[in-house]
């Protein structure tokens, strides 16, 4: 697993963006990977990613409120990551007053039982196994887009 580089991997938002997605991900290969199946996704989505939970946290907490356009939408979290893993990253959003109701999608490597149960346990909305396929990982993606933004309600009521 390739370590993430760097942490300036926030992004300008865009005003025109139709859905917002913080990608919370250590594996520098899996964000490009992602990052580029969100880009053929038929909405416009902003994206912005970090290494681990403590940064996602420092970045939800520089937005400061739910109601901050700049608040993503969705979170798509990796379970296994060093400094906060996703378990203890989904425990400190869900008791946190502003941002617990955010969805969070927690993807995985592992087919252990007790990981996946101790993400819902902790507060996941969703737990998706990552596939090693491009065309697995994109039917992924696009499910995840097309559930999130197309069939489900979103959090907040416009």
């Amino acid at each position: 697993m390739a370590a993430a580089a760097s942490d300036n991997r926030l992004q300008r938002l865009s005003p025109e963006a139709d859905a917002r997605i913080l990608i919370v991900e250590d594996d520098d290969d899996d964000v490009r990977l992602i990052r580029r199946l969100l880009r053929q996704a038929p909405i416009s989505l902003e994206v912005q990613s970090v290494g681990d939970g403590s940064k996602a946290l420092d970045y939800l907490e520089s937005i400061g409120c739910a109601e901050d356009p700049r608040m993503p939408d969705l979170i798509l979290l990796d379970i296994n990551m060093p400094v906060m893993d996703g378990p203890r990253f989904l425990a400190l959003l869900r008791s946190h007053p502003e941002f617990r109701a955010l969805p969070v999608v927690a993807l995985t490597t592992s087919s252990d039982v007790d990981t996946v149960r101790r993400a819902y346990d902790s507060g996941a909305n969703a737990v998706i196994n990552k596939v090693d396929s491009l065309d697995g990982m994109s039917q992924i993606v696009n499910t995840i887009v097309d559930f999130w933004f197309r069939i489900a309600r979103r959090y907040y009521v416009e």
